[in-house]
């Protein structure tokens, strides 16, 4: 008797820990869908069907697209529910793009989904940073540490030579927006000289995302910074620096 009891105190250890997890995610599946569905219509300035799913300020933004003429190409979205209450959810989500000049893109963002008479609604959108956590193991992670290495070599030399439509190649998210954004106020010449010894160490790996380490010589002085890159269709780019 005591060995059944043991055997169904185990199961039930195992068994619920799933069912609650399965419920959970059969619950989040109505509102990642919605926030999906406006964040597609969004990127690719379907203004109708980004109002068709959204109420109050997430509606009003998606009514400033309009006469935008975006023509960016949604590649992937992949969305997580981080709280779920009754009726109310905030997903984050990635979005993956393909912009206008065949370059690819990411951005990171944060939706408050509610639950209206009329089905599940976005109520409000906001930009996110990306979201670097959890433990990280950087076994078999060699070959991208020099992906990347090459890439912010490349960065590197084209910022040297004020090649500004080059630098924004190596750019994705975050970083290609502050530099875009930035890109008048820096005018056409460059702004750092040669680069010289430089070395790359990996400090932290998930998924598409990783950080390194990088130190170099310029302009008779040692640098040492940190840049995060994501694992686009067209390789790495960098995020953060």
């Amino acid at each position: 008797m005591r060995k059944k009891i043991f055997l169904l105190i185990a199961v039930l250890t195992i068994v619920v820990p799933l069912l609650i997890s399965a419920l959970q995610h059969v619950m989040a599946m109505p509102s990642r869908h919605t926030a999906e569905v406006y964040l597609r219509a969004l990127a690719t300035g379907d203004v109708d069907g980004a109002k068709a799913v959204s109420s109050g300020k997430a509606a009003e933004a998606a009514g400033k697209l309009e006469g935008k003429n975006l023509a960016a190409q949604v590649d992937e979205v992949s969305t997580s529910v981080q709280a779920l209450g009754h009726g109310w959810a905030r997903v984050k989500a990635i979005v993956e793009l393909t912009l206008a000049d065949g370059t690819a893109d990411v951005g990171w963002y944060e939706l408050d989904v509610v639950k209206e008479a009329g089905g599940w609604k976005v109520m409000s959108f906001r930009e996110d940073a990306p979201d670097l956590s959890g433990w990280s193991l950087l076994w078999g992670r060699t070959g991208d540490v020099e992906a990347a290495r090459e890439v912010f070599a490349g960065y590197l030399e084209a910022l040297a030579a004020g090649k500004w439509d080059e630098v924004v190649k190596y750019l994705a998210g975050p970083a290609r927006k502050s530099m875009e954004a930035s890109r008048e106020v820096l005018g056409h010449g460059k702004i750092i000289g040669k680069v010289y010894d430089l070395q790359a160490r990996l400090i932290w790996a998930e998924g598409k995302e990783v950080m390194v380490e990088f130190s170099y010589k310029v302009d008779g002085r040692d640098v040492d910074l940190a840049a995060v890159f994501y694992q686009t269709k067209d390789g790495w780019k960098i995020i953060e620096i």
